[in-house]
């Protein structure tokens, strides 16, 4: 996704970005594993690593398999965790570097923006706020989606 795109993601999905990270912390905090059904279901389409061997007794199966769980149900866990804190990290700074570059953006043009993307005010009310019109606040939008496109395409290229 190149960088306008980006911009235009965040300005219209903003909330709900912003409520997808919030949900995502609180899986990362209250993390516990792998339920026993995960891991039993990913023991069953796993192909077993040492050799195979055919005259083994009934409780050497019995402990060699409760040992695979163990290690596969700590091992997947923490590979699952890893990935949601990636995932969490990377979408938190995409976020933040926005929200820093409206900052960034002409006065006016900066409060006028933070009103609509991250105080969540209504058109109606921002229009009686800054006495704007309709499309004056269309205008400032776009002028905001592209300061912010050039601002960011420094950090992040025209990927």
């Amino acid at each position: 996704m190149d960088t306008k795109e980006r911009v235009k993601r965040l300005l219209k999905g903003h909330r709900e970005i912003k409520q997808n990270l919030d949900i995502l912390w609180f899986q990362i905090e209250n993390f516990s594993g792998l339920s026993d059904d995960e891991a039993i279901t990913a023991l069953t389409f796993s192909s077993p690593d040492g050799e195979y061997v055919q005259n083994s007794n009934i409780s050497d199966k019995s402990g060699r398999i409760a040992l695979m769980y163990q290690v596969l149900a700590d091992s997947e866990g923490k590979e699952l965790l890893m990935g949601m804190i990636k995932r969490y990290q990377s979408e938190k700074r995409e976020l933040d570097v926005f929200e820093y570059c409206i900052t960034l953006l002409e006065p006016r043009l900066s409060e006028v923006i933070t009103d609509m993307i991250i105080n969540k005010l209504a058109w109606d009310e921002i229009q009686n706020k800054y006495n704007l019109s309709q499309t004056t606040l269309a205008r400032y939008r776009k002028k905001a989606a592209g300061d912010i496109t050039k601002m960011l395409e420094f950090g992040w290229g025209s990927k």
